[in-house]
């Protein structure tokens, strides 16, 4: 399908769903003026990768007029310089720190400025705030610290009517609300088809939606990348014209979807996830990282880093976003499931 045409039928994510049900949650918490317990002044928002929390908190920040904390520079993190923390301090104005996994790296010399951080954040020093995190940055920082469990938040993981409803809702012009989405070799309908089209007829539903929940692990970031995808303009040779017509008959338009087992999917080789399982999970670790920066974090040199990179980029599981190079949507099921076999400490969603 043409790169445009995606572009209306499954558009950038918007979050402000997800900003106002994150409100709705936050409620009883930001009425309460005074809190009993300092250490409920900050609440955490966990989620995992490409699952849009720093998009999401930002934008409630914005919402509320909340000041919206940057993260501290690579420098002030090895250096351990408390100056960027002080700064915080300054200000009594609430606050959302969204992306926490900016504040640290897994070195002997970047740790002491994001326990700060938390330890302060746990004693009420910094006022009312809101922090975002990753979910594995989470997983190791919680063994990193110590501290005592915070109260924390995280987003319920779609199931296939929260994907069908989300796909749905998404599509951006008004003259394409008729679309119907339709399994490409067998017909089968993958979203629910407009009520007044159907009536009392009994209708073929496609498996893909809860394969694609399930294989995504519930996050909506990773199904928004699958979904693209598989969308086509025309079906497999093998089904007929028949389901076409009937789709015209009842004026909509057909969006025909490759089957799960069609979906081209990244396929890394064994010796590839072995050998470059500690780069992909500190990358995990960090939600993604420039290659300068990966380079005092791994026992490689740069130019070995940059080889490995290439090699992963060609094998589809990272992608690189400007200078920064992070897990792939289409790379990240099989990346977990590498690291969680192997003994790498994961995340817990």
């Amino acid at each position: 399908m043409p790169e445009a045409q995606i572009e209306r039928i499954v558009p950038t994510p918007d979050w402000q769903p997800a900003v106002a049900a994150l409100d709705v949650t936050l409620t009883e918490w930001l009425d309460t003026e005074h809190l009993a317990n300092p250490s409920h002044a900050c609440v955490f928002v966990i989620a995992p990768p490409h699952g849009g929390h720093g998009d999401i908190l930002t934008a409630w920040a914005r919402h509320h007029d909340w000041r919206i904390v940057n993260p501290p520079k690579l420098e002030q993190i090895l250096t351990q310089d408390l100056a960027w923390l002080e700064e915080q301090v300054r200000h009594p104005s609430p606050w959302v720190l969204p992306n926490l996994e900016r504040c640290y790296l897994r070195h002997a010399n970047g740790l002491e400025l994001v326990r700060h951080l938390l330890d302060r954040s746990h004693t009420g020093s910094l006022g009312r705030g809101i922090i975002g995190c990753d979910s594995w940055a989470w997983a190791f920082l919680r063994k990193a610290w110590n501290g005592p469990e915070p109260p924390a938040l995280a987003a319920q993981g779609f199931n296939q009517q929260c994907l069908a409803r989300w796909f749905q809702d998404s599509i951006a012009d008004s003259e394409m609300d008729r679309l119907v989405f339709r399994q490409a070799d067998s017909g089968a309908y993958v979203l629910p088809p407009p009520a007044d089209m159907i009536g009392d007829k009994s209708i073929k539903t496609s498996d893909f939606l809860p394969i694609l929940a399930a294989h995504g692990r519930g996050i909506p970031g990773i199904a928004h990348a699958i979904w693209r995808a598989s969308l086509r303009t025309t079906p497999d040779e093998t089904l007929s014209d028949t389901a076409a017509n009937e789709d015209s008959a009842n004026q909509c338009s057909t969006v025909w979807v490759t089957p799960w087992h069609q979906i081209r999917q990244p396929t890394p080789t064994s010796a590839l996830l072995r050998e470059q399982a500690t780069l992909l999970h500190t990358l995990l670790l960090h939600a993604g990282l420039t290659r300068a920066t990966l380079a005092p974090l791994l026992p490689l040199a740069l130019s070995s880093a940059k080889a490995a990179l290439a090699r992963l980029e060609d094998a589809d599981l990272v992608i690189r976003h400007e200078d920064e190079w992070r897990i792939s949507p289409m790379g990240y099921p099989i990346v977990r499931r590498f690291l969680r076999d192997d003994g790498y400490l994961i995340d817990e969603f």
